[in-house]
């Protein structure tokens, strides 16, 4: 029997509190316009910015961030004495059957500054409002690129009436700090993942007033500023790991044999890596209009280093194998000499040696022996020492490249270490 009377109870106590709320809700839309101001002056507080996500694209320079923003103001139009009905303290609206202050976003990159929200908006007997809506905003934030993919940028979003001046709706503060409610994940080692490349810090929460020449009133803003830095360990590593090695495979090119056709196919094929490399930057952040990259400039000089030991190999094989109509004139062959012991290139210039010494006792030799085969044997050999000669000067020029290239690639990498 106790049970069915708490039912009957229960139903009879839900009905006139139901009754309550919809006899006050009627009463206080009977003469309610949302489109006409609550008060004179009406203060809006921001009461908190809460980042939920953020996404920074480069290429375009807008930044997207989603967030819960809650602000309140009081409408005295919607004030009640809950006595009156049922104890009834509180009511949802829908946003769209109250006033709101007109906030935009006035940096926004998207044809509606601040998005509708369907979430409800919580009104207390006292009049007082609040609206802690979810939006997604999309805002402008200029990006310097300098430092990719260690580059950090500082983004600013600006709300404030669009129509209204400081005298008519005054937004305040409190002091209230933008919050972080990234989505983290602690795993069993310790290590913190986020599902963001980006980690925000410094970030703020100002009001600012601003004066314009056209009116006398003071215009209210809030800037709400975040340090964006790039926090993708990942894609760091995709970037410098490519860098650093297209820089060390050009020295190959040098290590082959003088002789060796495969140097130039080889240099051709890390100019088309730095190509590539430079297409894919380039697709990622975009033309920056006012500064380059420190990587992509590292890699544009690598390119150019690239494409002259190309030359300078084109120089050395053409050297190497010849045809040569005399030897190595002395003025070439005593510093190549000289430099091919200090190059550790004595093998080169042991062979060209050798082939000196036997052209030398050879035109020792009668006149009469030179003719016939004998005579086509010291043509042979005298080409033979020619192109020895010529070899030597190709290894020499060879190893110099190689140790000017990497004196230029050790530079090029202390200089840009703060990308690598």
């Amino acid at each position: 029997m106790r049970p069915v009377i708490l039912c009957v109870l229960l139903m009879v106590f839900t009905g006139v509190l139901g009754d309550g709320e919809t006899e006050l809700r009627a009463h206080l839309f009977r003469y309610y316009d949302k489109t006409a101001l609550p008060n004179a002056k009406t203060v809006v507080t921001i009461s908190s910015f809460r980042i939920l996500d953020f996404y920074l694209g480069e290429s375009d320079h807008v930044a997207t961030v989603l967030c819960w923003f809650g602000y309140s103001w009081k409408d005295p139009r919607l004030q009640w004495k809950k006595e009156d009905y049922q104890s009834v303290d509180r009511l949802a609206f829908d946003p769209d059957a109250i006033w709101r202050p007109d906030l935009s976003l006035y940096n926004g990159a998207s044809e509606m500054h601040l998005p509708e929200s369907n979430l409800p908006v919580l009104v207390y007997s006292s009049g007082e409002t609040i609206h802690v809506p979810a939006y997604t905003l999309h805002f402008y934030c200029v990006t310097d690129m300098t430092y990719w993919p260690h580059d950090s940028h500082t983004c600013t979003l600006k709300f404030g009436s669009w129509v209204h001046h400081g005298h008519l709706i005054d937004i305040q503060t409190n002091g209230t700090e933008p919050e972080l409610m990234l989505g983290e994940k602690t795993l069993d080692s310790g290590k913190v993942i986020t599902k963001t490349a980006w980690s925000l810090s410094e970030m703020t929460l100002k009001r600012e007033e601003n004066f314009y020449d056209c009116c006398p009133e003071p215009y209210v803003s809030v800037t709400i500023s975040m340090l964006a830095t790039r926090d993708a360990p990942a894609f760091a590593w995709v970037i410098k790991i490519p860098v650093i090695c297209m820089s060390f495979l050009t020295l190959v090119v040098f290590l082959l044999p003088p002789a060796a056709g495969e140097k130039i196919v080889f240099g051709g094929l890390c100019l088309i890596l730095n190509i590539l490399f430079l297409d894919y930057s380039a697709n990622v952040i975009g033309h920056a209009p006012s500064h380059t990259p420190l990587i992509v400039q590292m890699v544009c000089q690598q390119m150019v280093l690239v494409m002259l030991s190309v030359v300078v190999s084109s120089l050395v094989v053409r050297m190497a194998r010849g045809p040569h109509s005399s030897g190595l004139p002395n003025i070439l062959k005593r510093p190549a000499l000289l430099l091919s012991s200090c190059l550790c290139l004595g093998s080169y210039s042991e062979l060209a040696s050798k082939s000196s010494h036997s052209l030398g006792s050879s035109r020792r030799k009668p006149d009469e022996l030179e003719l016939g085969e004998d005579g086509s044997s010291e043509i042979r050999r005298r080409e033979s020492g020619d192109a020895c000669e010529w070899l030597l000067l190709a290894a020499v020029v060879d190893r110099l490249a190689l140790l000017l290239y990497a004196a230029v690639c050790v530079i090029s990498l202390i200089r840009f270490s703060s990308v690598l």
